[in-house]
């Protein structure tokens, strides 16, 4: 990604709030002190004055992105997809009034061949403030007064396509089926396009609506592919472009989402409380327009719209870029539908070692760690607690206070385990110290050697208060309900850039922290690990946070023998002396160290000790 020293550009313009609290974090501590109900009031103020929109990630393999000179009328750079002539299918006026008006500006429907990619043209001092792949930004940089970006949607973008399949664990054929109706649009055509008979092609359909958790073929191809694209936030309203560009009704567009989804027509009717019959015939008129025969051609078209609404509302950097290849990705389904979200590395024969994440990141892992685990032959094993990432929640027990989150997220990791044919697995804590106990003390017969890594006691047994993330702890333990405008206001702001100075501010006090930032990789490393919350998905990191506020202890009969307790003596979120007393209390056999050459990122910064201590 891009590095800027430069405040503008990188973030929302409207985000001056976000950067206050990081320049003077003791204001919002003596604050969250002497006017806890003001505090709270002022950040729901905040939050409301600063709607909250979502950000989407896309696989950047999945679009292709251009850089182009009006004055010349060439390409400069490209990436994605391959999309070899993508300078012949250009509408270079269009591109230039794009630039002239200052907007995003889409082809009409219509304009270009089914099967085409449709294209967007982005003014280039708008496109200079996405977080875009290093070639397209550095294209831009150089007079951006000349310069659009051209970014082109397949309609089936066929590696990420397939990735999304492999997530679910469907087979070779499933996945050469799902593919070929995706494009043919019906399972008839398909198993002609896959080669295989129609017999043959249901029943692989079949079996992958499982996997997936679909209920019929239109919710199969949306969600297959929808995550082939990216990740995209989710709501109830039908994408704006579907209205705005391709000429729908409000009602034919909600129509047309809920048809894409899955559902029959009369689900569709009752979900809209209209009659059946209105939406057969609207549904006939949507067909028409759209120049579709039926709700599987059309999931299509609804995913390139979701697409295109995505990057037409992507001003100020609403959009972050994936790289599907490297993110190995699958999910587990539990009850009730859930998802769980799970990425593994290195061999399937090797020795299990689940990396669990911490309450403020999901389960992308320092690659370094990853990379020393591998090579002494772990199997390595990430997954997304409750409502962290692409995991779903977990439903609150019925009748229950203080549900314990942990045990939700032991249950997730013994489910994962299973389906994966894992009998007993090694476990790291780069936080998620909780997560660790609770699985051990549910699952003893399972959970084998365990490192923990500057786990964190409850706030109310932490006295450390200082700095951007002492000043928070202290206003989450006062009034916890701010905790959620608090989390969205920052996950508005949050980009790599804006996550760099926000790292540097909050390790402030470190010197092996300070040091460790100042190689980017580490910072790459942690905003993939945190980027997914800019998408609204907080619920795991609330209740995760309003577990630490509300201080309840969870017991269980874990002792922590055998276990490996690392602390860093320059921890800036929890004091290191605080942490050996309360989890001292809680893991009286286990071996605690605490480290004076290390601090809160430990397990970025020494690969190398955590792995010799789950080895010893």
């Amino acid at each position: 990604m891009p590095r800027s020293d430069s405040n503008e550009g990188t973030r929302p313009a409207d985000a001056d709030y976000a950067l206050d609290w990081l320049s003077e974090p003791e204001r919002l501590l003596d604050r969250a002190r002497a006017e806890p109900d003001a505090l709270e009031a002022y950040f729901h103020g905040l939050d409301a004055a600063h709607a909250f929109t979502a950000t989407s990630l896309v696989d950047s393999e999945a679009l292709h992105l251009a850089v182009a000179a009006l004055g010349t009328r060439q390409l400069i750079a490209s990436t994605g997809f391959d999309f070899p002539d993508i300078a012949r299918h250009i509408d270079w006026d269009a591109a230039e009034v794009a630039q002239v008006q200052a907007e995003v500006r889409v082809e009409p429907f219509g304009s270009r061949p089914i099967g085409l990619p449709s294209l967007i043209y982005v003014p280039g001092r708008e496109a200079m403030t996405w977080d875009l792949p290093d070639v397209i930004a550095n294209a831009l940089t150089d007079k951006s007064e000349d310069r659009i970006l051209v970014i082109a949607t397949p309609a089936t973008p066929e590696r990420p396509l397939r990735r999304a399949c492999k997530a679910f664990a469907m087979t070779g054929l499933e996945t050469r089926v799902t593919e070929a109706t995706l494009k043919a649009g019906s399972i008839r055509d398909g198993a002609l396009a896959a080669r295989v008979s129609y017999a043959t092609a249901r029943e692989a359909t079949s079996s992958a609506l499982v996997k997936v958790g679909a209920r019929r073929l239109p919710g199969l191809l949306h969600s297959l592919s929808l995550l082939a694209f990216g990740i995209f936030q989710t709501g109830e309203e039908a994408p704006a472009i579907l209205v705005d560009r391709w000429g729908l009704k409000p009602r034919q567009a909600q129509i047309a989402m809920l048809l894409a989804q899955g559902l029959t027509r009369a689900e569709t009717a009752r979900a809209m409380e209209i009659s059946e019959a209105t939406v057969k015939k609207q549904a006939d008129i949507l067909f028409q327009i759209l120049g579709v025969s039926g709700a599987a051609e059309m999931v299509r078209l609804i995913s390139v719209a979701t697409v295109m609404q995505a990057l037409t509302s992507a001003s100020h950097g609403r959009i972050g870029w994936i790289d599907g290849s490297s993110e190995p990705l699958r999910f587990v389904h539990a009850a009730g539908g859930r998802r769980i979200a799970v990425s593994e590395y290195g061999r399937p024969k090797g020795r299990p070692v689940v990396i669990l994440h911490s309450s403020m990141t999901t389960r992308h892992p320092p690659r370094q760690l990853v990379a020393r685990l591998v090579s002494e032959d772990y199997r390595v094993i990430t997954i997304d607690r409750p409502g962290f990432g692409l995991t779903d929640p977990s439903e609150p027990a019925a009748g229950t206070v203080g549900q314990d989150i942990f045990a939700d997220a032991a249950h997730d990791m013994a489910l994962v385990l299973d389906k994966l044919r894992i009998d007993r697995i090694d476990v790291i804590g780069r936080g998620g110290a909780q997560a660790a106990v609770a699985f051990a003390g549910l699952y003893p017969d399972r959970c084998g050697k365990v490192v923990l890594v500057n786990p964190d006691p409850i706030s109310s047994r932490d006295e450390r208060r200082w700095g951007v993330l002492g000043s928070f702890k202290e206003a989450y333990q006062r009034r916890p309900g701010l905790i959620l405008p608090a989390a969205r206001l920052i996950a508005r702001a949050m980009t790599r850039d804006y996550l760099g100075k926000v790292l540097l501010k909050s390790m402030r006090g470190s010197p092996p922290d300070e040091a460790l930032l100042a190689d980017d990789d580490v910072v790459d490393d942690y905003y993939r690990a945190v980027r997914m919350f800019a998408t609204g998905r907080l619920e795991g990191y609330v209740r995760e946070q309003l577990y630490f506020a509300r201080g309840k202890t969870f017991e269980y009969p874990v002792d922590g023998s055998g276990w490996s307790i690392l602390i860093g003596g320059h921890d800036t979120l929890s004091d290191p002396a605080n942490a050996l007393a309360y989890w001292r209390e809680l893991l009286p056999r286990g071996e605690f160290e605490i480290l004076p050459d290390h601090g809160r990122l430990l397990a970025y910064a020494d690969p190398d000790l955590i792995v010799s201590r789950l080895r010893s």
